[in-house]
């Protein structure tokens, strides 16, 4: 089989929404596309059977369990792999709890279609929007306007998810790998992707979780710092 797209989605405990967010990315999928929802220990509910239970409905959608993962950098990462050695020519990464609207995969994939070897969702670009905390939203902007300052960073948005690689661009990215073990890793790889033919899609970030820990904030701020030094 000759995979188009894959989507990656790491999970937790999603059983109130999983099965929804499957009818609904189904509903945007090719017959030869592949959802593969990234589980680990983190996961104590019934996702995991969840899941199981609509892949043998639609052998379009597959569990990738990775008991190893220690941090969500690693369930995006177990997600890459297995997309990639899916042979996708595209691989889409997307949260799950619709923080990232599935209505808007068939944006993402008339940018592939058009040539472009990343296509980053932004929240910060007309048409976007981000409903959550106060304090989130203001640590997602702030990051993206340090990182712009710092890094030479042209993209509106550089702090979030929801994003699709051509293939070369995604095997770079697992390459090379990141710094952060925590939100900081989607930034370094937004930087990455400078290197390549980029565009952005807009869309609603949709969150009512409190915002990031200060662990996470310094960190971030570290590595932002050993990249501008390195530049």
């Amino acid at each position: 089989m000759s995979v188009r797209l894959a989507i990656v989605t790491p999970l937790g405990n999603e059983a109130d929404s999983v099965t929804a967010l499957m009818r609904e990315v189904a509903g945007r999928m090719g017959p030869d596309d592949l959802w593969f929802g990234v589980l680990d220990r983190v996961s104590r509910d019934e996702t995991r059977a969840l899941v199981e239970a609509h892949s043998r409905r639609d052998p379009r959608f597959a569990v990738v369990w990775a008991p190893e993962n220690r941090c969500v950098v690693d369930a995006y990462f177990a997600g890459y792999r297995a997309a990639l050695a899916s042979g996708a020519r595209w691989t889409l990464e997307m949260d799950a709890g619709f923080s990232h609207p599935p209505e808007k995969i068939p944006e993402f994939l008339a940018a592939m279609e058009e040539g472009y070897e990343f296509a980053g969702g932004t929240r910060f670009a007309p048409g976007g929007g981000h409903d959550s905390p106060i304090t989130r939203r203001v640590l997602s902007y702030g990051g993206t306007l340090m990182a712009r300052a710092l890094l030479g960073s042209r993209m509106s948005d550089m702090t979030g998810g929801f994003e699709c690689f051509a293939r070369p661009a995604l095997e770079h990215v697992v390459a090379r790998g990141v710094r952060s073990r925590a939100n900081f890793f989607q930034t370094e790889i937004r930087h990455m992707m400078h290197a390549y033919r980029w565009t952005e899609v807009p869309f609603l970030y949709v969150n009512d979780r409190p915002t990031v820990g200060r662990s996470a904030v310094r960190e971030s701020l570290r590595i932002l710092f050993e990249l501008a030094r390195s530049r």
